[in-house]
């Protein structure tokens, strides 16, 4: 934060006289106008004593509107109360970062290194005149130098920084600290003697020996190189790991180091530079690189920078802390539940460490280009700088909706197997909604598949007519059997029979009734949805389309989540380990699933068979085959449960409904210092409520742990 505000903070001065003369030392904050957007504008305190101020800190409000002009004002001021003294410690110590400092000298050192090579392969062209008038020269230089020193003049260093600074993109202080400039100074000199004593005719390789020992610089031809920079590892990353999960994985980390970042030398890449871009990716939306606006129907996409994207995110939320923070009939605690659900979701630490293990492999792929090693964060680390990022703040929440892949309950397992999509629908392009019609393709077949047999979305989609078999008197898919379709590992490869649900709703019939023209794939319409290879991915956010349409869309129970539903049901069906796995594609023992399916290939049907739906069955006239007729799963009916809770986390009032009335089944209000005996008996009434119901706890852990505690003191 420091960082990022203090290079926003511009200096004015005027001689020509204004009004806002009369207000030089006042450090109070005001809007300002340019054109048509607002400013925040606020004068530093003074950095030399005896002296006013002339440094603003002067940041756009982004807004035309004046009362929201007001509103981020009154946020940034908030945010100026708790970092403004670190801005003005920046603005005095005029300091860079050890690891910057040190990044800034070697690129230095290698740069000068690199040109005096050069001049000794062309001094054989040179008389010795000109050689003794050079080395004169040099020598009066590092007296120049020393005098200069002692003044604190460092301008004749100035041009080797910042050419240094453009390369690696470490921007120079201004003035140039005092501390980088002495060392600067020192550097040269001693690059002046090494260029000397090549002049006198040594090699620049030992004659430069200490000194590159001394800034622990190691072989002189590989240090002298151009360096490899981010672009150039990026590539070779890509060479090193050429699957295209991997590649797409490389992509999406390359492309967010290189906005940070800058196409600057790996080596350059420091443990502070790595905290500092850490901090800032875990500031990124979870649905970042999203806002592009490209899509099937529109082939141009807007170019969104992620800093904008973290801003237009800070500014959400601050809105609605604030709004929450004025509230006094609620509970922090509340409040904090409350800012779970309306908070904008960043990066989950999850992927922070996907992001930590992505820079690893393009640190390795440089050293193959000749960069020298480069330590990286460990994950640990990671995680202890980005929690020392939260500010010091009652109402502070990171919110990263990490998703847990909760299997479906049997209530909504009930609602999907009797949603129009099996029972009859009104459009092709309208699957939620009731009508006479039943289309058969990959939006009928692929979820039933996914629930029945447990496999991958990108397993079902690129199935094709010939994956249809028929083994031991079974009919049977070959899943993950081509090249195109080679599975996660190899233990995906396997032969799954067909359940009885599938084969009672007609697949086969269906299969064996396709058409020529339908095309080499069992599903074509599934891999048509994606134009860059990411089927899985296409039909899944077209399903989960569906699913939100349907109102059965959530957020941990997924489309993804019913292979999870499935191999659930298999474990509560006591199911072998070794069946499961087998059928899961799972890894199984020291066996490929390739050769244990084809000879289990019975054993394996009754075991996929013991994951019961408890649905019907039958024909109806209209459709010429089989159906859902309905399902038995379940019968309760289901309860909505909400909570509030108390400054110490525990449920300070519950209230029950259903759907059927608009009057709460249950409603619980926490006395100020309720008894046990109280609590027990609030307790027992609940458990009477429960006990033949469904409930929908709420999404925020800390009410349903709330909750939870409440019903075990019955």
């Amino acid at each position: 934060m420091t960082q990022r505000v203090t290079q926003d903070v511009t200096q004015r001065r005027s001689s020509r006289p204004s009004r806002r003369r009369k207000a030089k030392h006042h450090a109070g904050p005001y809007l300002l106008r340019r054109g048509r957007i607002f400013y925040f504008r606020k004068r530093l305190p003074q950095i030399e004593p005896n002296q006013g101020s002339n440094l603003f800190l002067c940041l756009s409000l982004r807004t035309e509107i004046p009362l929201d002009a007001v509103k981020r004002s009154a946020a940034l001021l908030t945010v100026y109360e708790t970092e403004g003294q670190k801005i003005v410690d920046a603005l005095k110590n005029n300091l860079l970062a050890p690891a910057d400092a040190k990044s800034l000298l070697m690129e230095v050192l290698r740069a000068e290194l690199a040109r005096i090579q050069e001049e000794q392969k062309a001094m054989g062209g040179a008389s010795e005149d000109e050689l003794d008038a050079r080395i004169e020269q040099l020598e009066a230089e590092n007296k120049a130098l020393r005098r200069a020193s002692r003044r604190q003049d460092w301008s004749a260093v100035q041009a080797l920084l910042q050419k240094a600074s453009e390369l690696v993109r470490i921007p120079l202080p201004e003035p140039l600290a005092t501390d980088l400039g002495s060392q600067a100074m020192t550097l040269k000199r001693h690059l002046n003697d090494v260029e000397i004593q090549v002049l006198k005719g040594d090699d620049v390789r030992p004659a430069s020996s200490s000194l590159r020992a001394e800034h622990g610089a190691g072989d002189f031809d590989l240090f002298v190189r151009s360096p490899v920079l981010l672009s150039q590892a990026w590539e070779q990353t890509r060479k090193n790991h050429p699957t295209p999960s991997m590649q797409s994985s490389i992509d999406a980390f390359a492309r967010l180091a290189l906005e940070f970042f800058g196409d600057i030398p790996i080596t350059s890449l420091s443990k502070e530079r790595q905290k500092a871009f850490f901090a800032w990716m875990a500031r990124l939306p979870k649905k970042q690189g999203k806002g592009h606006g490209k899509n099937r129907f529109k082939s141009e996409a807007a170019v969104v920078l992620k800093n904008d994207e973290i801003e237009k995110a800070d500014a959400e939320d601050h809105i609605v802390i604030e709004a929450l923070r004025q509230r006094t009939d609620i509970s922090n605690a509340e409040k904090r539940a409350l800012l779970t659900e309306k908070l904008v979701p960043r990066l989950t630490m999850s992927t922070l460490r996907n992001k930590r293990d992505a820079l690893k492999r393009m640190l390795v792929s440089a050293q193959d280009l000749g960069a020298t090693q480069v330590e990286v964060l460990s994950h640990k680390e990671v995680e202890r700088h980005v929690a020392a990022q939260a500010p010091d703040d009652v109402l502070y929440v990171r919110v990263t909706k990490p998703k847990l892949r909760m299997p479906w309950s049997d209530e909504r397992l009930a609602q999907f197997l009797t949603c129009p999509i099996f029972t009859g629908r009104s459009s092709p392009h309208r699957r939620w909604k009731r009508g006479k019609r039943i289309i058969r393709d990959a939006t009928y077949w692929v979820p039933l598949i996914l629930l029945t047999m447990g496999t991958r979305i990108e397993e079902v989609v690129l199935l094709k007519r010939t994956d249809v078999r028929f083994r031991n008197g079974y009919y049977c898919l070959a899943i993950a059997s081509g090249p195109d379709n080679a599975g996660k590992s190899e233990d995906a490869n396997r032969i799954v029979p067909i359940p009885q649900l599938l084969l009672d709703l007609g697949f086969v019939e269906w299969f064996q009734a396709l058409p020529e023209k339908h095309g080499i794939l069992l599903f074509p319409e599934a891999a048509e949805r994606s134009a860059k290879g990411d089927e899985a991915g296409a039909f899944s956010k077209h399903f989960n389309r569906v699913l939100h349409q349907l109102g059965l869309r959530d957020f941990d129970a997924d489309f993804y989540a019913m292979r999870k539903t499935f191999l659930s049901m298999l474990r509560s069906a006591e199911v072998p380990d070794g069946q499961r796995q087998a059928i899961a594609g799972h890894k199984h023992g020291n066996v490929l699933n390739i050769h244990y399916t084809a000879h289990n290939t019975g054993d394996l049907k009754t075991a996929a068979d013991k994951a019961d739906f408890d649905i019907e069955i039958g024909r109806r006239r209209q459709f010429g085959f089989s159906v859902i007729l309905r399902s038995n799963l379940a019968q309760a009916e289901n309860l909505q449960v909400d909570v509030t809770l108390t400054e110490g986390g525990e449920a300070a009032t519950v209230t029950i409904k259903d759907d059927k009335s608009t009057q709460p089944l249950f409603t619980y209000v926490r006395e100020a210092a309720p008894t046990s005996e109280k609590l027990r008996l609030v307790a027992k009434e609940l458990k009477k409520i429960l006990a033949s119901h469904a409930l929908c706890l709420p999404q925020n852990a800390a009410k349903r742990a709330a909750f939870e505690h409440l019903q075990a003191l019955a």
